[in-house]
């Protein structure tokens, strides 16, 4: 055991999310679920990584309380390995879906070997399988070990087959790079399940969440800071992406009526409520395959991957329902009304014929809305 080597990777690590703990400190203010988890992942890694190294440090130390010292610490860190790695699955779900329904919805399906890993280390405590204390003190795994490393296994895994059912029911992109965060996670879990004496495991994945951190920033940079619809920037990337996967795409441009009169009679911190409950109807409107976008000042778009004609409708009518449901409401001294231009992408037409056309579509019911107001 190259104790100096342990006591450099595990303070690497709490550096590390100690470091990522102060750069993360706006995304946290947003106070989404899925900030939360992050959260409490970085909080158990670098409790971990403290834990681990007083293991190692206490292994083979004589004393009276060194023994439940290294039965509390050891079960400690096997109980974080499940525990993280299953709030890694939650973490992935929160960020794709944005939902704490579906969110839980996973945990239910989830928690079974969470929880028997937990009772298993409790009952290990009095009768010894997964790991053990000698005489003199010296830390030994037992053959039920393999079980917490398998079920590690399975909660890092079970973030890909998430991530690939979100592709395919959804049918939109993610800024979620699942691999840069398992990949150093697993070649260091396999090599300390190997060798014992190494301490690798909680330094990589303090490192995995970084990787995670960053990917976090550049889907900030997507965001509208406004209304936190997608903007433009990522309206040119997923059009892109369907370019080169030939991804077939329906959209919806939609334009504020008589925006600037809001802005004129009511201010412009008014016109900027009124942005935002835009983009509220709009978030309401949308179908789970739906993209709502803010485009441009006034001008929003619903991007609706692989949706049929049918769902364009349904989206339209969404839309034309939240409208209604706002104006009727009289919540505010004006009302919102749209006007809507819609257009097909097939996966290798012109994307300039794809954006034009709604555009030409929604002016074109703009005017009309004007003509039949003159006469």
């Amino acid at each position: 055991m190259n104790l100096q080597s342990i006591i450099i990777t595990d303070t690497i690590g709490v550096l590390i999310l100690i470091i990522l703990a102060v750069s993360s400190q706006f995304i946290r203010q947003r106070r989404m679920l899925s900030d939360r988890l992050f959260t409490a992942m970085c909080v158990l890694t670098a409790s971990s990584c403290v834990g681990d190294l007083l293991a190692f440090l206490f292994d083979g130390v004589t004393g009276e309380g060194t023994y439940p010292a290294l039965m509390f610490l050891n079960t400690f860190t096997y109980m974080t390995n499940i525990c993280t790695s299953l709030l890694w699955s939650l973490y992935v779900t929160a960020r794709l879906y944005g939902t704490k329904r579906h969110t839980i919805r996973v945990l239910k399906m989830l928690i079974l070997p969470a929880a028997v890993g937990a009772v298993g280390l409790i009952v290990n405590l009095k009768w010894n399988f997964i790991f053990t204390i000698d005489e003199e003190h010296y830390y030994h795994r037992l053959t039920a070990a393999g079980y917490y490393f398998a079920v590690t296994y399975f909660y890092l895994f079970s973030s890909v087959f998430i991530r690939r059912h979100y592709r395919k029911r959804m049918g939109k992109l993610c800024f979620l790079p699942i691999w840069m965060f398992l990949s150093p996670i697993v070649c260091c879990t396999i090599a300390q399940f190997l060798m014992y004496g190494i301490s690798l495991a909680w330094c990589s994945v303090a490192i995995g969440l970084v990787s995670i951190h960053m990917s976090l920033q550049n889907e900030l940079s997507y965001l509208d800071p406004l209304t936190k619809l997608y903007n433009r920037n990522y309206l040119t990337y997923i059009l892109n992406q369907s370019v080169h996967t030939k991804t077939e795409m329906r959209g919806i441009m939609l334009d504020m009526d008589k925006f600037k009169s809001i802005n004129d009679n009511y201010g412009h911190a008014e016109g900027d409520a009124a942005l935002i409950e835009t983009a509220n109807i709009l978030m309401r409107a949308a179908s789970e395959k739906a993209i709502p976008i803010r485009f441009a000042g006034d001008e929003f778009m619903m991007l609706l991957p692989k949706a049929t004609e049918k769902e364009l409708e349904e989206t339209i009518e969404n839309i034309r329902r939240e409208e209604k449901a706002f104006n009727d409401a009289g919540s505010k001294p004006y009302k919102l009304i749209f006007s809507l231009g819609t257009s097909s992408f097939g996966g290798n037409t012109d994307l300039d014929v794809f954006l034009n056309e709604m555009d030409r579509k929604m002016y074109e019911q703009k005017r009309r809305k004007t003509e039949d107001t003159v006469r």
